[in-house]
């Protein structure tokens, strides 16, 4: 587990590193309102495939990951998941063309740029896919690089074979995006077995299982509509100038960065657990829980408060003085990143024991938090309003996710949340004091803070040196080789 964290980390970090610099030169070159302009094009393609796909996705990486450890084939998950995503593809791409001009109007794009985002939304569908594949069948090196070659492939268009003029068009980089999406799936399309796709069939069993276990997500990807960055800079487009839009998306894009790292963790995880809770091995996974987990915990407290401690002079000084007002969104986000953390390690064991409409009401029950705080928030204090709304939204969402775990394995998981006490008193200074005064309390602060965590947990005992026992078991899990 441990080896497929490094690979897929190093693969999404590269990957991250080279967004950012593609960033960096996005900003320069389209300004803050042309940058603006090219998030809300993003954020409709992002609808797209919340509405129409990726609802089924954990369903791909779970009955994918049970098919392989099975008969070493994932041929019947992938095809019962394209049996179920055809209808809403088809249905999404029919109303965008029946509201066409209200939508293109909207988008401030002409009726003929649809169509590119309709590509960039099947370009990044085909990779997403050809990623959960990956996962299912452990191939998690392959997994880290489709992860990487989707960005290296963007950067090359931008630096090097396309004329500089063609990225002050906010619609060409939706196309360069799509295209690089495009020819990395092809290539892992290219390095999966014959296994992965055929024979092509139509499994009603398989069928009827996974519509069963994806319906409730269904419902809570589209109620997640509401929970997530897009609804948030459609509120800012309206009650805001759009010059907020460019500044809000890129904190969450560079918040994304860091938190993608919590997402690496429950890809990791998903497969996995899976198998474990088919198996019945729970006390493994408590074990997992109480010795292994605190530490993960206490790692990303330690990042996500340096990245707080770090925002104001980092973000105006790589993209530019115009957009140094998203130093605050990246900062509050940490706070948000702390609850994903809590939410991301957990949430695949809520999906493992197949408790789907759990989650739909956890993402019910955040989305309305989220709206209900936006609409108060936004107008009055902008970008961090709607970071702040982010902030209650994903700690609802953790708190019930822990919660339900809780129950489920009888053993106090509630505690874990404590490991949000440094970055909380990291944001607490940067809200209070001036810049010279931050430095010189926050720092100190979060650092006894973090020690005391590490006393509290009793990290670092040598007795924690027999829980590698246990993660070798979580990385012979997914093939289905017994643990030595």
């Amino acid at each position: 587990m441990l080896r497929n964290f490094l690979v897929v980390g190093a693969g999404n970090y590269g990957a991250m590193a080279i967004s950012l610099a593609i960033n960096a030169v996005l900003t320069r070159r389209l300004g803050v309102d042309q940058f603006g302009h090219l998030a809300l094009l993003l954020t409709a393609s992002q609808v797209l495939a919340l509405v129409a796909a990726n609802w089924t996705h954990t369903a791909l990486v779970r009955f994918g990951a049970q098919e392989f450890a099975r008969s070493s084939s994932t041929a019947s998950s992938f095809w019962t998941r394209i049996w179920m995503v055809l209808p809403w593809v088809a249905l999404a791409a029919l109303a965008m063309f029946s509201a066409r001009t209200a939508v293109a109007g909207y988008l401030m794009i002409p009726a003929w740029g649809l169509a590119i985002v309709l590509a960039h939304f099947g370009a990044a569908f085909l990779l997403l896919t050809i990623g959960a594949m990956f996962q299912a069948r452990n191939e998690m090196r392959r997994y880290g690089i489709v992860l990487f070659c989707d960005k290296v492939v963007m950067a090359l268009m931008l630096f090097a074979l396309l004329p500089a003029a063609w990225t002050r068009n906010p619609l060409a980089v939706l196309g360069m995006y799509a295209v690089s999406s495009l020819a990395v799936s092809v290539w892992g399309f290219t390095r999966l077995s014959r296994s992965s796709f055929l024979p092509i069939a139509f499994d009603r069993p398989a069928y009827r299982a996974m519509m069963a276990f994806s319906l409730p997500l269904l419902l809570s990807t589209w109620v997640g509509l509401f929970g997530t960055n897009w609804f948030d800079i459609v509120l800012i487009k309206k009650y805001r100038p759009l010059s907020e839009v460019g500044l809000y998306s890129l904190g969450t894009v560079l918040a994304g960065v860091v938190q993608q790292v919590t997402i690496i963790f429950s890809t990791l995880l998903l497969p996995r657990l899976s198998v474990m809770v088919g198996r019945g091995e729970l006390d493994r996974i408590r074990a997992f829980v109480d010795r292994v987990l605190p530490y993960w915990f206490a790692g990303t407290a330690v990042l996500f408060a340096a990245v707080a401690v770090g925002a104001r002079p980092a973000v105006p000084w790589v993209f530019g003085r115009a957009f140094a007002p998203a130093a605050s969104v990246l900062a509050i986000s940490m706070l948000a990143a702390c609850a994903l953390a809590l939410f991301n390690a957990f949430s695949p064991l809520v999906a493992a024991f197949g408790a789907t409409w759990a989650l739909t009401a956890i993402a019910l029950v955040s989305g309305a938090v989220n709206v209900a705080l936006d609409f108060a928030w936004i107008p009055g204090y902008g970008i961090r309003g709607a970071a702040l709304a982010t902030v209650v939204a994903y700690a609802v969402s953790a708190a019930l996710t822990v919660v339900y775990v809780q129950r489920r394995l009888q053993q106090n998981v509630v505690r874990l949340g404590v490991f949000v006490l440094p970055v909380v008193i990291v944001c607490a200074c940067l809200a209070f004091l001036d810049a010279a005064r931050f430095y010189v309390i926050a720092i100190p602060a979060g650092a006894v803070a973090v020690s005391w965590l590490v006393h509290h947990f009793q990290l670092f005992r040598g007795e924690d040196a027999t829980f590698l026992k246990d993660l070798r078991y979580f990385a012979a899990a997914a093939s289905g080789t017994p643990a030595q």
